[in-house]
């Protein structure tokens, strides 16, 4: 189990504008919580969180006043018009203790049905909601695309890992290749000109029949 390592330190001026100068200065305004201990409000290097959260680490060592605490992100806030990370919240755990947590879903191979047949590959999930010991927390699951055909997809109940408990339910569907909308276009084309062939070769027949059945009227009299 990899572990990431975050420096703290403890955010005593919780004013509007202290956490304003705290942003400018390149900080982010943090909470620390866990079942044991009072709530922490925190402040953190925002390049360092950023590279952290990079690294797809689920287990954080969080360094407050020099003390280790073993947490998981819990929440992330961000900037509706910049995108920037406005605050996070990181909650306290043990390494035994049962955690719900989300994880990468990292997808391999180029499909049959792309390669050969022109379909599309479309990713529904990017990431697997599992519940395991926090000591045990993958780094993240593999699905290799190579024999999906054209139609074929793949849902969560196709990943099995050991001592983990899969949350997303087994039938969402996570990968599948589908024919590109001009495909699908041409198809309903040609279609409709079969159809409308066929119904022009009715019309010639009906045609005839009614001809000959005139000219079968005439001859009886």
């Amino acid at each position: 189990m990899a572990e990431y390592i975050l420096n703290a330190e403890i955010r005593t001026d919780l004013q509007k504008g202290a956490t304003k100068r705290m942003r400018r200065a390149g900080m982010v305004p943090a909470v620390y919580y866990h079942h044991t201990e009072k709530p922490a409000s925190l402040s953190l290097n925002l390049d360092e969180l950023k590279t952290a959260l990079r690294s797809s680490i689920h287990i954080y060592d969080l360094k407050i006043n020099q003390k280790s605490h073993k947490c998981i992100l819990r929440g992330i806030q961000f900037n509706p018009i910049t995108e920037e990370i406005i605050h996070v919240d990181f909650m306290g755990v043990s390494l035994e203790e049962m955690v719900t947590v989300n994880i990468p879903i990292h997808v391999t191979g180029t499909a049959v049905g792309v390669k050969t047949f022109g379909g599309i590959l479309e990713q529904h999930l990017w990431e697997l909601t599992v519940k395991c010991k926090a000591s045990q927390i993958p780094d993240g699951v593999t699905i290799d695309v190579t024999e999906l055909n054209l139609g074929d997809s793949i849902s969560a109940g196709y990943f099995k890992i050991e001592d983990v408990e899969i949350i997303t339910p087994l039938t969402a569907s996570v990968v599948s290749v589908v024919k590109p909308t001009g495909l699908k276009a041409e198809e309903e084309e040609v279609k409709e000109e079969g159809e409308e062939e066929a119904e022009g070769e009715e019309t010639e027949e009906a045609k005839e029949g009614k001809e000959t059945k005139e000219s079968k009227g005439k001859a009886e009299k």
